[in-house]
């Protein structure tokens, strides 16, 4: 079972405040303030248009607005919590990770901690989660999600109602998408990674309409895109 260590919300929390620490105040280089105005004012970004981004980051400055604060500081906290929230996932998968090599809970943990503080100081990781420029935390966010998704399914495999993580897993994949096209790149490691561990679920012919499903409602998010453009 891929449980839940009890220094998780000690690594989200500490990448967080890190970001906060050095958070920028206002709007910095390149798409910056593209992102940020669309954001707040649900516009429409250049192409792809990144919906659920703008969704997500609008639904944050909403929820932070009693605080007082700039609109930009409030989008770029989003990206802060987002990026932090992340490397809290980061932190579950390398622990798991790790204890295929040695069960010492010491090992495991000063591991993942590793690992997560260089994933959270690398210069692009750092950079897009000090200032909302892009939408690569949310990319990160969610490719962290299904990496951890994916070894719960594995730690779930021939118990029963395993496949649901699989239908949730293909919601996230395609809702994903409304935030970064690169969301897609994740599908060929997950189908390998199913491949590897069970490859008769590829023949579970029943699973095939719920993904189906959940994969056409998490691409609905595009909907969002002519409502604001007309």
């Amino acid at each position: 079972m891929v449980a839940s260590p009890p220094k998780l919300p000690t690594s989200h929390g500490a990448v967080f405040l890190l970001y906060v620490v050095t958070l920028s105040p206002t709007t910095a280089f390149w798409d910056t303030s593209e992102y940020i105005a669309t954001a707040h004012t649900l516009g429409v970004l250049h192409p792809p248009g990144n919906p659920l981004f703008l969704i997500l980051a609008r639904a944050w400055e909403i929820l932070l607005a009693p605080l007082g604060l700039s609109v930009a500081v409030r989008i770029n906290l989003f990206s802060a919590f987002v990026s932090g929230a992340a490397h809290g996932l980061w932190f579950l998968v390398v622990h798991h990770i790790l204890g295929h090599f040695n069960r010492d809970h010491r090992f495991r943990i000063t591991g993942a901690l590793v690992a997560v503080l260089l994933s959270a100081t690398a210069f692009t990781v750092r950079s897009q989660s000090n200032v909302n420029e892009k939408v690569y935390t949310v990319l990160l966010l969610t490719i962290a999600l299904l990496t951890w998704l994916a070894f719960r399914w594995q730690a779930r495999v021939g118990q029963g109602r395993d496949d649901n993580l699989l239908v949730l897993m293909a919601f996230i994949l395609a809702l994903s998408v409304g935030n970064h096209l690169m969301a897609v790149l994740a599908a060929p490691a997950i189908a390998v990674f199913i491949l590897v561990v069970r490859p008769r679920t590829i023949l579970k012919w029943r699973l095939y309409p719920a993904v189906l499903a959940v994969a056409v409602a998490g691409l609905s998010v595009q909907l969002y895109l002519p409502v604001p453009s007309k």
